[in-house]
């Protein structure tokens, strides 16, 4: 079996490409709007929850009404079903043709290469799967996707490289963009990988290699869990292990502090205020991603040969009503975090729920958690929260429950003395917002219903 690496990287160009991305803009938001026009909406029956505080009024209530709920914590979770539209994308051979014609037609009125028209529906099928996917999550609406970026995507039906020189096609047999990547920096690091598809903007090109690699036998697991402060993991061969990412945290709050000063002066200049925020969130963009480049860099050197297992997060679905923690939970950045990890090691994401509740030991949801420390009602077991996490985590990412007998095989024999030791100022029991389940303090874990 074989995996796919990737690599991009950026080439500054100074040619006038303008007239050619705004036809592909116009002609990529031709394609999704036909596209749209063609879906067929479904209605399924789905089913879904929403949360109330725990209180015996509440649980009283639900019975009396007879409703299905469970209580976790300090929430009420109440069940119900509820009729949906689910969107089906047209993708038959018959309607790309189709597709394609209709497009073909207002595109040949310009000079550029007719492949661009076949670039343009992949992408557009491209952003159309991914809205669907985020509408299924509840994060978007239905509402069409609109292309606001400036860019152009060239498939490698458009360009060519020969000897050392790449040579990108804009009006066949006319008009070429040579570029000279033999003498750009990162040659070096991309010999015998195959130039994969390009993304054209204005003044930039940004350059995609791949290469096959040979899968390697991965018999170890590592086990992650992410929060505000640290990413908190426990493995095979290694046991705990703790890794500082205060420094993230710090780029956003610092940024943030900054942009409420420059917002207070919108209404008294707000020309000058929307360039100075632009400018900063360019500044933070940059930071945070050389810091996850070089983090991530880290992690994959220092635990080679590793499957590392993280918690499949959804932000949506942590928010509530505290202000602190929603900001905390918006300005973090887990989700890069392993999605660029994913491109330097491999990565298995799993079920979430109850990994930090859940006695890591003995299996068992009648725990507390309180001032970082999950104590089991059952076994007596007490345990740092995210070591306990961490665990479960890892047992997940290996196929196995929480049980005595994996517990005494696995996890007692692993050196988790030097957990409770924090790296770089991280503290013991700074509260994770990636915390689906929230921070219920001390209460005992239960069912009702």
């Amino acid at each position: 079996m074989h995996l796919r690496e990737a690599r991009a990287y950026k080439i500054k160009h100074s040619y006038d490409v303008g007239d050619l991305i705004t036809r592909y803009q116009w002609i990529l938001q031709l394609a999704i709007d036909y596209i749209w026009e063609n879906i067929i909406w479904v209605e399924k029956e789905v089913r879904n929850y929403y949360t109330v505080p725990k209180t015996e009024k509440n649980v009283k209530l639900l019975k009396h009404r007879g409703k299905k709920f469970k209580v976790y914590g300090g929430k009420i979770y109440v069940y119900y079903t509820a009729k949906r539209r689910i969107p089906r994308i047209p993708s038959s051979a018959e309607f790309r043709r189709r597709l394609r014609d209709y497009l073909q037609a207002f595109w040949k009125q310009t000079p550029y290469a007719s492949h661009y028209v076949d670039s343009a529906i992949r992408t557009a099928y491209w952003i159309l799967e991914s809205w669907r996917e985020n509408y299924l999550n509840g994060k978007f609406k239905r509402r069409k996707p609109t292309i606001k970026s400036r860019f152009a995507r060239i498939k490698n039906s458009l360009f060519r490289v020969r000897d050392g020189e790449l040579i990108l096609t804009v009006v066949p047999r006319q008009v070429y963009l040579k570029f000279r990547i033999n003498k750009a920096w990162f040659y070096d690091r991309i010999k015998g990988w195959k130039l994969g598809e390009i993304i054209l903007k204005d003044n930039e090109l940004i350059l995609m290699f791949t290469r096959e690699k040979e899968e390697e036998e991965l018999d170890r697991v590592i086990g992650w869990d992410m929060n505000m402060f640290t990413m908190d993991g426990f493995g095979d061969d290694i046991g705990a292990v703790k890794k500082s990412i205060r420094e993230l945290y710090r780029i956003h709050i610092t940024y943030h502090n900054k942009r409420r000063k420059i917002q207070k002066m919108l209404n008294r200049n707000p020309k000058q205020a929307r360039r100075l925020l632009k400018k900063l969130s360019k500044r933070e963009a940059d930071k945070v991603r050389d810091f996850i480049y070089k983090f991530t860099t880290e992690i994959a050197r220092e635990f080679p040969n590793y499957v590392h297992v993280f918690e499949d997060l959804n932000k949506e679905a942590m928010y509530n009503r505290s202000k602190k923690h929603n900001r905390n939970i918006a300005l973090h950045d887990w989700r890069k975090i392993v999605e660029i990890l994913k491109y330097k090691t491999k990565v298995i994401e799993i079920d979430p729920k109850f990994t930090t509740k859940t006695c890591s030991r003995c299996g068992s949801l009648n725990t507390t958690v309180k001032n970082g420390t999950v104590k089991c009602l059952d076994c007596g077991l007490e345990i740092d929260r995210q070591l306990n996490a961490s665990i479960n985590i890892y047992l997940k990412g290996k196929g196995l429950e929480p049980s005595l007998e994996t517990w005494n095989k696995l996890i007692k024999t692993k050196d988790v003395g030097s957990f409770g030791v924090p790296l770089n100022g991280a503290e013991l029991d700074d509260v994770s917002p990636m915390n689906p389940e929230g921070n219920e303090g001390n209460v005992a874990q239960g069912e009702v219903g």
